[in-house]
């Protein structure tokens, strides 16, 4: 039982990615990022797919290098550990979750609309921003670019 009275129930399910990247758990997603009980399930798978996609687009020229370096895997890649999970893979979910998160936030101060400012931690756009911020973050870090902002000469 949480805080507020409500059981703590997580998603069971489970979305298939695309061999290469992890699985993404939306029971993981709900529990690490305390998605509000507002949010019907449909529309919290709906929201990870699209930024399941949207990670693995943007990671997909650093995918074809690491399938060239003969890796089958995200997991392969590097050994590094944090805790008992692998560094990348925290990244990689970071990344989703982030994303899911900042999309949720988006569509939920479009489909429910209160009194002023009663849900402003839900529906703010710092919020989105900042959801959307670290899913980037999470990304550069699987890029392997250590810092937020980086500068290419053409």
């Amino acid at each position: 039982m949480s805080f507020t009275g409500k059981p703590d129930t997580f998603l069971n399910t489970e979305i298939t990615n695309d061999g290469f990247y992890p699985d993404i758990k939306l029971g993981e997603l709900q529990r690490f990022y305390r998605v509000p009980a507002e949010y019907k399930n449909d529309v919290i798978e709906h929201h990870t797919r699209l930024a399941i996609s949207d990670c693995n687009a943007q990671l997909a020229v650093k995918k074809a290098e690491w399938i060239a370096l003969g890796h089958t895997m995200l997991e392969q890649v590097d050994a590094a550990m944090i805790g008992d999970e692998l560094a990348k893979v925290e990244q990689y979910k970071r990344a989703v979750f982030c994303r899911t998160m900042g999309l949720l936030v988006m569509a939920f101060a479009t489909l429910n609309r209160r009194e002023q400012g009663e849900n402003l931690a839900k529906e703010g756009d710092d919020t989105i921003q900042y959801h959307l911020a670290q899913s980037g973050r999470a990304i550069r870090r699987l890029l392997g670019l250590t810092e937020n902002v980086s500068v290419e000469l053409l």
